[in-house]
């Protein structure tokens, strides 16, 4: 009965930490970028700035910031999301309540 219960909980914790994960994605269309701040803005509106451990895929494929150019598909994973507040990016955290 224990072995199955700490197998329950293992497997609710992976699950609980891929979806995580996966919640980290931003996904969309580049419109613009700010390199000062290191920030990619969506055409959606959306700000992400990158971190240390940022990755940004293009076609499936790791690229650095700097090659990222307006109207590519990115998704970029471990990203901050901000917006620009007072003149600097601020980073956000995701609400709760639906939109």
């Amino acid at each position: 009965m224990f072995k199955r219960i700490v197998t329950l909980t293992v497997a609710a914790v992976l699950t609980l930490a891929m979806a995580s994960a996966a919640l980290a994605d931003h996904r969309g269309k580049v419109v613009r970028l700010d390199s000062a701040a290191k920030v990619i803005v969506f055409d959606d509106g959306r700000m992400v700035r990158m971190a240390p451990d940022t990755v940004v895929l293009v076609e499936e494929k790791p690229v650095t910031f700097e090659t990222v150019r307006p109207g590519a598909s990115v998704i970029i994973r471990s990203g901050e999301a901000v917006e620009f507040r007072n003149g600097g990016y601020v980073v956000i955290t995701p609400s709760a309540s639906p939109r």
